[in-house]
């Protein structure tokens, strides 16, 4: 009697090959919304960068003269970043207390994904000599 050996196949069945390719989707979905996840933080951060950037070239390309201070609100955009637009409010502070100090709240407006974001930044500047102070006083 011949015996007929048989051998164990060495593959893996349609189950496990299967499985193996939902495990696989499975993680690299998860890579994709977190790479996706990191692309939106940095498109945030980058146009925070550019807000703040902005802010900078207001107070160089439009600065506040010390002598022409007053009451005011100030609106622009910008000519390179068409997203961007900005607003300077300049309030008197305390009048009565300190005549001639000014608060400044420049804020740098952008619209991001459809939410409307903004970076603001509030000084103060004293200004005894302006014009309106002394208008004010006489």
């Amino acid at each position: 009697m011949n015996k007929i050996k048989h051998k164990k196949s060495a593959g893996l069945s349609l189950v496990e090959v299967l499985l193996s390719i939902i495990i696989l989707g499975v993680g690299i979905s998860a890579l994709m919304i977190a790479t996706n996840k990191c692309l939106i933080v940095l498109k945030r951060a980058q146009n925070r960068d550019i807000a703040h950037n902005l802010i900078r070239q207001i107070d160089t390309d439009f600065p506040i003269l010390k002598i022409d201070l007053d009451e005011k609100l100030e609106k622009g955009n910008f000519e390179n970043y068409n997203n961007f637009k900005w607003e300077r409010e300049i309030l008197f502070s305390d009048f009565e207390l300190t005549p001639g100090l000014f608060l400044i709240n420049l804020t740098v407006m952008w619209s991001e994904r459809g939410n409307d974001c903004n970076e603001k930044i509030s000084y103060y500047v004293y200004a005894p000599e302006a014009e309106s102070i002394s208008r004010e006083i006489n």
